[in-house]
């Protein structure tokens, strides 16, 4: 697997996550997994964000 795949293969579970949490907010681990994921990736606003949706989470 080339690079360019490895990294779309990862966007695209990263994506799946996000849309999953949108219908599971309180979703605390799955916020902190997605927080993790976006610093890998290197977009530490996204990551934040996800954060302080952990924080926010009930569960």
């Amino acid at each position: 697997m080339s690079p360019e795949q490895r990294q779309a293969m990862i966007r695209s579970m990263v994506e799946r996550l996000a849309t999953r949490l949108q219908q599971n907010p309180d979703d605390r681990q799955g916020w902190l997994r997605l927080a993790s994921a976006y610093d890998v990736l290197g977009e530490t606003a996204k990551a934040a964000e996800a954060r302080a949706r952990a924080a926010a989470a009930t569960q």
